[in-house]
């Protein structure tokens, strides 16, 4: 299959509020909650870039788009919240549905002061919901992650959720955000396309603010 992209106008939704349970109650919920955000509209194009803006001050454009094997497929709407404004303390077990490594500040340390980014930022959860699905279904790519500002002020943020099955890169899509100091889950819905190819599909979630960043990974299965 070519390397055909899909260009995608994006809307958002955005939530305010505190979240007492995991991303699965976040994130996944609000997507649940609001079922016009499933999917994007979509027309063809190439190079995989999408393009429209998201409504609301703190977002930006979404970048990035489906390739190869999920060609022909919808990018569907960004949806978030803020969970906490003050971060949270993190555990020493690692979700099952989480894998990867973070490249952050240690909360110790006295951090760089950047105007233009986080002095920390740290990934806390990422899941692709379901874990299992069919060609033509969609899964929600979540994240749960906090930042933290130098003296409190907004700063830019961008999510960035890579997909690969097999080595090769299907879906690219991020998205610049502003934040401020605190706990945030976010989700982007996939809608496969109907001859998506079945095996194990690998997602990298990043977050970056500035010179930080965290990264996870998780996985779905196309049976």
């Amino acid at each position: 299959m070519g390397m055909m992209g899909l260009a995608v106008s994006v809307a958002a939704c955005s939530t305010a509020g505190q979240g007492s349970g995991g991303l699965g109650e976040t994130a996944s919920q609000t997507v649940r909650d609001h079922p016009q955000t499933a999917v994007g509209a979509g027309v063809g194009a190439a190079g995989g870039a999408v393009v429209g803006g998201l409504a609301g001050g703190t977002k930006g454009a979404v970048i990035g788009g489906l390739l190869g094997a999920l060609a022909g497929g919808a990018v569907g709407n960004y949806v978030e919240r803020r969970d906490a404004a003050i971060p949270q303390a993190t555990t020493s077990s690692t979700p099952a549905s989480t894998t990867g490594t973070t490249v952050s500040v240690p909360v110790a340390a006295a951090p760089r002061v950047n105007p233009n980014g986080a002095a920390l930022v740290r990934v806390d959860e990422v899941q692709a919901q379901p874990s299992q699905l069919r060609s033509g279904g969609t899964v929600n790519l979540n994240a749960t992650y906090t930042v933290l500002s130098p003296s409190d002020q907004p700063m830019t943020v961008r999510e960035t959720r890579e997909v690969r099955l097999n080595g090769e890169l299907v879906a690219n899509p991020a998205v610049d955000v502003v934040r401020q100091t605190g706990t945030y889950s976010s989700a982007l819905p996939i809608t496969l396309p109907p001859n998506a190819r079945t095996g194990r599909y690998e997602v990298t979630v990043t977050v970056a603010s500035g010179d930080r960043q965290s990264i996870s990974t998780t996985s779905f299965s196309v049976q």
